[in-house]
């Protein structure tokens, strides 16, 4: 960042604590910066900690570099104080910046994602699975996390079909249109799925409302069936199912998934031959969850 630039967004100490909201920001913007000082009144929660990692949670496959303006716009944030959290992260490495000054991760942010995924001795034991079921279908194997309002991959086995879609470790897809997300939200008991669902809603209204009857749907299935198909919802070519992993004490760290394109995986097919076999392996991969939280 230049100098000219700097000079131009860095206020006076403490400036930015007084300076008013402003009106007529997105209503994503606004639910962002609201769940980051949610837990404020928690003595232990660091809030400028959860500001820099809600800065480098906005970097994504279709966002690999932004400018500081662009990430107050999408974080909420006051420019002057994203700036100052940039330039701590800069200095520690967890972004780097170009020459036309904007900004992306760092290497020392991929040391840390590597360290989490080498950590978790459960995916290791699920991989050969999941191939294998990928394989068998033509299809591709995905086990996911929560992230805010997305589902992030932590794993994906493909097979050798070409018509799969351009997603890996990493890639983030949103819960309200993905079967990973219908899953998790499926998953879930009430009163615990109507607070997420509340929480969904909240963040991003518009979608709620498109899909909250294919959402409602896959809910029923998933209650009858134990598994969701999410048929043309992510993509309009593209089908999934998925079901959810529940952990011995009740939560679902992670979802199973498996789709391919329409013309590979018909809903029908989807249905009654991928989605059982989906379920056998979501039973297998808990038991060796339990077996992984053990060791």
């Amino acid at each position: 960042m230049t100098k000219k630039d700097k000079d131009a967004i860095a206020p006076a100490e403490g400036a930015d604590r007084a300076a008013p909201r402003r009106r007529g920001r997105p209503a994503k913007a606004a639910a962002t910066e609201a769940a980051s000082e949610a837990p404020s009144k928690d003595r232990q929660f660091v809030t400028a900690l959860a500001r820099g990692f809600q800065i480098l949670q906005c970097f994504t496959e279709t966002r690999r570099e932004l400018t500081v303006s662009q990430l107050a716009k999408l974080t909420g944030l006051p420019q002057p104080t994203v700036w100052r959290l940039c330039h701590t992260m800069l200095e520690l490495g967890m972004l780097q910046i170009d020459p036309t000054d904007r900004l992306r991760p760092g290497l020392a942010v991929l040391q840390l994602g590597f360290a989490a995924l080498a950590g978790d001795g459960f995916i290791t034991m699920a991989r050969p699975h999941m191939q294998a079921l990928a394989d068998e279908f033509g299809a591709a194997c995905g086990l996911g996390i929560r992230s805010g309002a997305y589902m992030v991959f932590v794993e994906r086995c493909e097979s050798e079909n070409q018509l799969l879609l351009n997603l890996r470790t990493g890639s983030r897809i949103p819960i309200l249109t993905s079967a990973f997300g219908w899953a998790y939200i499926a998953g879930h008991p009430e009163p615990e799925r109507g607070q997420l669902m509340a929480e969904m809603q909240k963040l991003d209204p518009a979608t709620y409302r498109q899909w909250e009857k294919g959402l409602a749907a896959a809910i029923a299935e998933y209650e009858s069936r134990g598994f969701v198909i999410n048929a043309g919802v992510f993509h309009k070519a593209y089908n999934t199912a998925a079901v959810p992993l529940r952990a011995a004490d009740g939560t679902i760290p992670y979802v199973l998934n498996c789709g391919s394109a329409a013309a590979t995986l018909p809903e029908a097919v989807l249905r009654e031959r991928v989605a059982p076999r989906l379920s056998e392996l979501a039973r297998l991969l808990t038991e060796l969850l339990g077996r992984a939280d053990l060791s």
